[in-house]
């Protein structure tokens, strides 16, 4: 098992998209030079650093951000197909950003406007959201361990993530857990933070690249401008879910893609 080092930041920012039709030329464009090392990518298990640096620098990662926050506001729908293009290309550079996606929708529908102004332009200058959200042990997807307590005034971050796909790759680790009142919350930290430890101690059979390892959270000090409220996403009727399976859907159609 290895201890990732955070991921260091490219020094110019990120071109930002502004139609539809650009962002799926970009997709194509992308997917014709990733392709070419994927097989043998996943055969030696060579993480997609300097590809994801590409894909991210691209401007893709911020289409859906609003247009109000400087993003171009695409459609779910060119989303989606940019994700399915990539991941014909390369299923594991398809994967890795869907949970940036999410995370940039969880924003948009409960962030405060100054959270909203604050990572939408990270994104935007070319910042990647990771994920930690799924726990190992637990009786259902929602029974988390993790907590963010308050103590002594400070919000301090304790647990251990499991198949936090793109978090070996983010500058941003959102981190799923219950806070003091039980409720659902993200709190958004910083890759390089102290007290967070990423393991590159993903195995699996197929996308063997995504390196969805383990996230370990010990006496991490999260600020409480980066925490927001994601259980209120479920206590309305919102996209939320659908957001996650809309990508999901788009990667295994990627797949299908390519097999065909």
């Amino acid at each position: 098992v290895r201890i990732a080092l955070p991921m260091e930041r490219v020094n110019s920012p990120a071109h930002i998209v502004r139609t539809d039709d650009e962002a799926i030329t970009i997709a194509h464009d992308l997917a014709g030079r990733f392709a070419a090392g994927a097989s043998s990518r996943d055969r030696d298990r060579r993480l997609p650093k300097a590809e994801l640096n590409e894909f991210s620098q691209s401007g893709l990662w911020g289409i859906t951000i609003p247009s109000q926050f400087g993003g171009p506001g695409l459609s779910f729908a060119t989303a989606a197909e940019v994700a399915t293009v990539i991941s014909k290309a390369d299923s594991c550079l398809g994967q890795i950003p869907q949970n940036h996606y999410y995370m940039i929708e969880a924003l948009r529908l409960d962030g405060t406007d100054q959270q909203k102004e604050y990572f939408f332009s990270k994104v935007l200058e070319g910042d990647r959201f990771g994920n930690a959200f799924v726990e190992l042990g637990t009786k259902t997807v929602f029974d988390f361990e993790t907590r963010l307590t308050n103590k002594n005034g400070e919000l301090i971050l304790n647990g251990r993530k499991f198949y936090c796909t793109g978090a070996l790759f983010a500058h941003w680790v959102p981190v799923v857990a219950k806070n003091d009142e039980d409720r659902v919350i993200i709190a958004f930290v910083s890759r390089d933070a102290p007290g967070l430890t990423i393991l590159d101690d993903w195995s699996s059979f197929g996308q063997r690249t995504t390196a969805s390892g383990t996230a370990v959270f010990e006496n991490v000090v999260v600020l409480p401008n980066n925490v927001i409220d994601h259980q209120a996403a479920f206590d309305r009727p919102t996209a939320m879910g659908p957001v996650a399976q809309i990508f999901h859907t788009a990667v295994d159609l990627g797949i299908a893609r390519a097999a065909v």
